[in-house]
């Protein structure tokens, strides 16, 4: 029975102790009102900062996809003016090849020309060459046979003999004179 004295008194105890007088539970309520009040203050300051966060990534995102459509646009011009370029290199080169060879031909007709007109000077020149040399010839055997013919003269003739054919030759130079004016 001492225990359902004990009991007993625990139960008028309990009847007189009143759960709202309990300061245990009184921390508790303020406990939970103070979680609930920074979950509603915390919540709309977390709630907008991972909004913003969010809205801020998502224009990274948006800026990123933005980036990389520009770069496949901006690789694709390039890659169009690769083409262009290479198509104008390969359209120049097949160009300056056919001035080359233009200007080539034209050197190596230039070249000929003159080399035929060379020949033909030289040619001109080894015939006059070899009209001077036959007219030196022709005169260095005049003065040769001149001079052959003077000295047997003079060796056979007497001074008679020299007289009579100096005025001989002074008697046909009149003639002489009229063979050569017409």
């Amino acid at each position: 029975m001492i225990i359902s004295t004990a009991f007993a008194a625990t139960e008028g105890h309990v009847a007189e102790h009143n759960m709202f007088q309990d300061p245990t539970f009184w921390v508790g309520v303020a406990f939970c009102i103070t979680v609930i009040a920074l979950i509603k203050l915390c919540g709309k300051a977390i709630s907008s900062y991972l909004q913003s966060r969010g809205d801020k990534i998502a224009s990274q995102i948006d800026e990123a996809s933005n980036l990389r459509k520009q770069a496949e646009q901006l690789l694709a011009e390039y890659r169009e003016k690769q083409g262009n370029i290479k198509q104008t290199t390969e359209a120049a080169l097949r160009e300056a090849e056919e001035k080359a060879q233009t200007l080539k031909a034209n050197i190596q007709s230039d070249f000929e020309r003159k080399l035929q007109n060379r020949e033909a000077l030289a040619m001109q020149r080894m015939e006059q060459a070899a009209k001077e040399a036959a007219e030196d010839l022709r005169l260095t055997a005049i003065h040769l046979s001149m001079r052959t013919v003077e000295r047997i003269l003079s060796a056979k003739l007497t001074s008679e003999d020299d007289q009579r054919l100096i005025n001989e030759a002074i008697d046909g130079l009149p003639e002489l004179f009229k063979e050569h004016r017409i």
